[in-house]
């Protein structure tokens, strides 16, 4: 479903006049465009900062800490078991997929210098999370894009693990 959604993007900004002989994620960078994927991705993180920081309604139930000098998103394990009966790994795999879990997944892979950025306007931290993200590889991997990625996909989650810092 990913790609479906980037290759409508794909499509589009290769109509882009004086695009057409560039591929595509050399036509995001030329536009300095997200993926589709890297933008939801920032958005989650983005939203989840706005809910641990009290300026939106914190519905995903999401509880910050320090831990040591670096502020993290921290949330309860997933029980193997509720009331003597083990939960089955669908729902495992729901509750593990789920936005609240994407959301600190992605919060928690950031550098601590943007992790600890409190008491400021949103503005401010999204000029240093795109900071930070224009130092991250985009590549998604639709139509053979992005096959010479360590990465084992476009998600910032598994692109900062793999990433050469520049």
């Amino acid at each position: 479903e990913i790609n479906k959604l980037e290759r409508i993007q794909e499509n589009f900004t290769s109509k882009i006049y004086g695009l057409d002989q560039l591929d595509y994620h050399q036509r995001l960078k030329k536009l300095n465009l997200y993926s589709l994927e890297r933008r939801r991705e920032r958005y989650l993180i983005i939203n989840a900062w706005q809910q641990i920081e009290g300026l939106t309604e914190n519905v995903l139930g999401l509880k910050a800490r320090r831990l040591g000098r670096s502020r993290r998103i921290v949330s309860a394990k997933i029980s193997i078991g509720i009331n003597g009966k083990r939960i089955k790994e669908r729902d495992r795999t729901l509750i593990h997929n789920s936005t609240a879990w994407k959301s600190e997944r992605l919060f928690n892979v950031l550098p601590q210098s943007v992790r600890n950025i409190t008491e400021t306007t949103t503005e401010t931290f999204k000029r240093h999370l795109d900071k930070w993200l224009s130092s991250k590889p985009d590549t998604s991997k639709i139509d053979g894009y992005g096959v010479n990625v360590a990465a084992e996909t476009n998600s910032i989650f598994h692109q900062t693990r793999y990433c050469i810092v520049r």
